[in-house]
Parts: C-alpha cells; structure tokens; sequence
C-alpha cells in the first residue's frame, strides 16, 4: 500500500500595501532553508518562462513554493500593467474583482492546490483576503454595491474559499501615514493606484474588522496578526517565532 504524504501548508501573508509583508514571507523562506527544506520561488520563473511552472518541475524536487497575487503571467500581468496600474483609465470595481478572480483560480487549479495535495506548502502574497477589502473599498468609494459576499460569490473567489488556507498573517501598523513613507522610500514601484494615504487609511478598518476576519474563522482559518509597526527586526522576530511554532 502506498503511503501518502500530508498535505501541505498553505500561508498567505495579506495586509496594507508597503506594510512588510515582504518582510515576513522572507523571514518564513529564510527559515524554511534554515531547517533544510528546498524553497521554489515561483516568481523566478514567471519571469523568465511568462507561465506558471509546470508539475514535473517541483513534485519531488522542493518542500515549499513562494506565490503571489496577482500572478505575473497572463490575467495577471494585465491587472498589474492595465488594471490596477496608474493610467488614468478607469474600469469598475466588479471587472477588477472579476479579473482577479480568475487568476487566482487559474494559479490555484494549475499550482496551488496540486502542490499541496502532492505534500508541499506553499507561502504566498495575498489572495481572495485581498479582493474582500481592496475591491469593496474601491466600490464604495464609487457608490457602487459590492459587499464581501458578493465579492466571494464570484465563481473564482467562491472555488478558492472551497479551499482556503491553513493561516492568513496580516501585519499590523497604527500609523497608516509610515506606511506610505515606506512605499515612497522602497525601490520596487508597482505604480499601483491603490497606494494612496486616504484609500490605505479605509483599507485598514476594513482589516481590522470583525466581519472580515470571520469569513476566514468559519472556515478554520487561523488570523495571526503581527505586529510591523515597530521595528522591521521586530516583524522578523514574530515571523521566526511563527515559523517554529507552526511551520517546522
């Protein structure tokens, strides 16, 4: 009888734009090699391949992936170039959560969930936690209906919610304002629209919210909040601790 491995762990880290969730997942990959796990960065190879790695490539050959939202191929790469980006073209609050919808289920379907069924985890930057707050502000921003459960009702959120992850770490901040300090201050520019003190400051209590948090919690999703406001040594230490707590 063939014995089969555990599924994999699957971490998303969501939070503020500029907040330091950089800083986490390079802390939870800078662990992972630590303990002598083999780490693939998906990311290397959107870019040089400009499609999601195919199954033979990791299946044996790592323990974890590192992933983000939106992807850097196809849908996502229009959301990052088109959609989202600072180009005074417009397009609806639905139509962006739409097109993040599908390529969240396209990486899930092809990636994701193949890689933790085969065992392996996986550590990514945001997923359908950030569409719940980013497109329902933007909605009500426009005075346009858009609540959270519309939004997960989108066939690609609602197949991704069927199979939601194992941990959502949010890093928290009080001042809002150091986060836009951070984001002028870094050398990666996303020329994202969203990135703005007034948008960042909603985002926040919508985060912070109760509402937000339970439809991870009804789930059997474990919230972690961790504390990025004091120092970006500090935001490590929480995420080593994490990572041995929960990941070794």
């Amino acid at each position: 009888m063939i014995k089969m491995s555990a599924p994999g762990k699957f971490i998303v880290v969501d939070g503020l734009d500029g907040v330091g969730k950089g800083v986490i997942l390079d802390t939870l990959i800078e662990e992972a090699k630590r303990s002598g796990k083999r780490v693939f960065d998906v990311h290397e190879f959107w870019k040089s391949h400009d499609y999601h790695p195919p199954l033979g490539l990791i299946f044996g050959k790592c323990d974890v992936i590192v992933t983000s939202e939106p992807t850097y191929v196809g849908i996502g790469r229009i959301i990052r170039q088109e959609l989202i980006a600072k180009n005074n073209r417009d397009y609806t609050p639905e139509a962006v959560a739409e097109a993040y919808a599908l390529d969240r289920r396209i990486l899930y379907q092809q990636l994701v969930l193949p890689a933790l069924e085969a065992g392996i985890s996986v550590y990514q930057s945001r997923s359908f936690s950030t569409s719940l707050v980013y497109q329902q502000q933007s909605a009500i921003d426009l005075r346009v209906d858009l609540p959270m459960e519309k939004i997960l009702r989108i066939p690609g959120n609602a197949f991704c919610y069927a199979h939601p992850m194992n941990y959502l770490l949010i890093p928290n901040i009080v001042n809002v304002e150091e986060v836009l300090q951070r984001i002028s201050q870094r050398e990666k520019d996303d020329k994202c629209k969203f990135e703005n003190l007034e948008f960042q400051l909603k985002l926040k209590k919508i985060y912070d919210s109760e509402e937000f948090r339970s439809i991870f919690r009804q789930k059997g999703v474990q919230v972690v909040d961790l504390d990025a406001g004091i120092s970006i040594e500090h935001t490590q230490e929480q995420a080593r601790e994490f990572y041995m707590k929960e990941l070794r």
